[in-house]
């Protein structure tokens, strides 16, 4: 006998591009870069904050706006920054791996996936 499972019925995010990859070259003093995607969920849903996390203490990625009113059904868009967290551009130079994840109501609450992945690449 066959089991079979039902599927979810909660939203999904759905991004424009993803992954998005940021790449700039790293200076002394301040060195950064930004790209824009933009979003949906489906079903749409209210009251949505991302969070970004980015997988090293020298890179800090950021998105505006972190928060919105209603996700769906049209699309949000987005300005994803990362900036340099060190002293000197060597330190900074790599490549990194950043996400960026919708959360219902706060940071805290329920997360909505798919998150979008950010490739990093500092030259």
């Amino acid at each position: 006998m066959a089991v079979g499972f039902a599927s979810s019925t909660g939203s999904k995010v759905i991004w424009s591009s993803n992954p998005v990859t940021i790449k700039f070259t790293a200076t002394t003093g301040s060195s950064s870069g930004s790209a824009t995607d933009s979003f949906k969920c489906a079903p749409p849903v209210t009251n949505v904050v991302l969070q970004t996390s980015v997988n090293s203490a020298n890179i800090k990625l950021t998105v505006a706006p972190a928060n919105q009113a209603t996700c769906g059904p049209s699309y949000d868009s987005e300005t994803l920054t990362v900036m340099c967290q060190t002293l000197t551009a060597a330190l900074c130079k790599g490549h990194y791996t950043g996400t960026v994840t919708v959360h219902r109501s706060s940071p805290y609450g329920n997360t909505i996936p798919p998150s979008l992945t950010v490739n990093i690449v500092v030259n």
